[in-house]
C-alpha cells in the first residue's frame, strides 16, 4: 500500500495529503499556544463574495468557480483540507482502479482531469452539507444593504449596461467582497481599474456610478 502511494504517477496526490497532515500538524502546535490556524487564516485573508451572484451571468470564471466551490460558507481551513483531501483521494481511486483493472500505470496528465472533476464534485456537494453543520463565523460580517456607497474597483471585465463586470471592495473590517457591477445608464463603460460607487443592488448586479 505504501509502495502505491509513494509512487511516482500518484506524486501530486501524495503532496495534497501531505499538505493536509502539515495543516493539521500546525494547527495542534497552535493549540497547544492557545491559538489556531483556522482563525489566523480566516483574519489574515478575509475573502467574502456577493451571495446573489447569478451563475449564469457573465461573472469571472474564478469568482463563480470559488463560489460553487462554498468558499464563502465554510472557515478557509476547513474549505483548504476539503479541497486538497479530495483531490488526493480522487486521484488515487483513478489510479489505483485503472492499475488492478487494466495493469496499467496511468500517468498524472491522465488522471489529473478525472481528480480535479472529482474534486470539485466532492467540495461542492460535501462542502454544502459540512457548511450546515459547522457554518463560516461572520462575526464581522456587513449587511448587503450596507454595501451601498461602497467605493469598488473593476478588477475582471469591462462592465457595461446588462453586461455587468468583476468589482472588489474591502468594508470597514477590511473584508474583500467581490460583486458584479454594472453602469446605471446606456453609453457607459467600466474598464478595469475604474472605480466605482456602489447605488442599486439589482437582480443580478450592482448598478454602479464612476467615482468622479
Amino acid at each position: 500500500m505504501f509502495q502505491f502511494i509513494f509512487h511516482d504517477i500518484n506524486l501530486p496526490y501524495t503532496i495534497a495529503l501531505t499538505f493536509i497532515l502539515l495543516l493539521a500538524l500546525l494547527e495542534g502546535v497552535f493549540l497547544l499556544i492557545g491559538a489556531s490556524v483556522m482563525e489566523a487564516l480566516d483574519k489574515v485573508i478575509p475573502i467574502d463574495f456577493d451571495a446573489d451572484i447569478d451563475l449564469n451571468t457573465e461573472a469571472s470564471g474564478i469568482v463563480k468557480l470559488l463560489g460553487w466551490l462554498n468558499i464563502d460558507k465554510l472557515p478557509l481551513l476547513v474549505w483548504l483540507v476539503l479541497l486538497f483531501t479530495s483531490f488526493a483521494t480522487s486521484g488515487y481511486l483513478v489510479t489505483y482502479n485503472v492499475h488492478n483493472l487494466f495493469n496499467f500505470a496511468v500517468p498524472f496528465w491522465l488522471s489529473s482531469p478525472v481528480a480535479l472533476i472529482g474534486m470539485g464534485l466532492i467540495t461542492h456537494h460535501l462542502g454544502l452539507y459540512i457548511s450546515k453543520i459547522a457554518p463560516k463565523e461572520e462575526s464581522s460580517a456587513i449587511n448587503v444593504d450596507d454595501f451601498v456607497g461602497a467605493l469598488a474597483t473593476i478588477t475582471l471585465g469591462s462592465a457595461k449596461k446588462s453586461n455587468p463586470a468583476e468589482a472588489m471592495f474591502k468594508d470597514k473590517f477590511n473584508q474583500k467582497h467581490y460583486v458584479m457591477v454594472e453602469p446605471e445608464s446606456e453609453g457607459i463603460e467600466f474598464t478595469q481599474g475604474t472605480k466605482v460607487t456602489l447605488i442599486e443592488k439589482g437582480t443580478h448586479s450592482w448598478l454602479a456610478q464612476k467615482q468622479l
